[in-house]
């Protein structure tokens, strides 16, 4: 598929996703659910230090860190890298059986159907293994891509002169293979929902369907992941900007990021789930 016809595609996909939510905003639930479980495991994080949350936080701190984590600003140095495993127990957990329920609520939609917010659930649930099988697959691949390219270049470059621009273009590009990878691999939710599919039998379907329309998912995938990437390379920046001036902006910046990634994952996954359906329609 050439490159103006993959943007043609993706205007159209993203004009019908936009199109279904409006008749039947309850599509953005799962992702809203999503958010929320974020934004209280960040809250309980910030509140952490105190009375009576410290009496559980406080010997966890001290096991794998040091205890001036514990008190301001210290605290705030410690928050992104706490909430970054909340963030990845959520996901495990909510996160995919919420992917899972906003596929077959819009599976539903573009059926016709009623969607049923309930039933949706109830489905993921039952599919809860292989949709958390196929989160866990891309996320040990993203991570070994981005830690062991970096490892890499740390251990042959790191007593060059070229080491500081070369750590920025490892991390540049490795931002660019996640979201190749998350192209290769996300038709693997709708396959699990839509068509039932087993983790293998689902990650299989996505690998070989990607390739008809794999433009048309990078686009409709690295435009809602743009800012939400953008955030990510600038963040070490504006925590140390916060922690010498203002510690409680580290907060706004982690919170501004649970913002960005609701909007990012529902366009990712609505639009995606709605090519899906459009794929399965020409391959009949």
């Amino acid at each position: 598929m050439r490159i103006k016809e993959s943007f043609g595609v993706a205007k159209s996909v993203w004009s019908m996703t936009f199109k279904m939510v409006r008749k039947r905003p309850c599509i953005i639930l799962p992702f809203f659910v999503t958010a929320v479980f974020n934004a209280v495991a960040l809250t309980i994080l910030f509140y952490s230090p105190r009375y009576p949350l410290s009496k559980i936080f406080a010997p966890l701190i001290k096991a794998f860190s040091n205890l001036r984590y514990l008190h301001y600003p210290a605290n705030f140095l410690l928050l992104p890298k706490m909430f970054y495993y909340m963030q990845i127990g959520i996901m495990l957990t909510v996160g995919v059986l919420m992917f899972g329920m906003a596929v077959n609520l819009i599976f539903q939609v573009s059926a016709g159907e009623k969607p049923r917010i309930a039933g949706s659930l109830n489905k993921s649930v039952r599919r809860y293994f292989t949709l958390a099988g196929v989160w866990i697959v891309t996320f040990i691949i993203s991570f070994a891509v981005m830690r062991g390219s970096m490892w890499l270049v740390v251990k042959t470059f790191s007593d060059s002169d070229l080491f500081p621009i070369l750590i920025r273009v490892v991390r540049y590009s490795g931002y660019l293979f996640v979201l190749i990878i998350e192209a290769f691999l996300v038709f693997s939710y709708p396959a699990a929902i839509i068509e039932k599919r087993k983790l293998f039998s689902a990650i299989k379907r996505s690998l070989f369907a990607s390739k008809r329309v794999f433009l048309t998912m990078f686009i409709l995938i690295a435009a809602p992941r743009f800012f939400e990437v953008l955030l990510i390379l600038s963040r070490v920046r504006l925590m140390s900007y916060a922690f010498r001036n203002f510690p409680e902006a580290a907060l706004i910046v982690l919170g501004l990021g649970i913002a960005v990634a609701f909007v990012a994952d529902f366009l990712v996954m609505t639009s995606i789930t709605n090519l899906f359906i459009l794929t399965k329609e020409t391959e009949a």
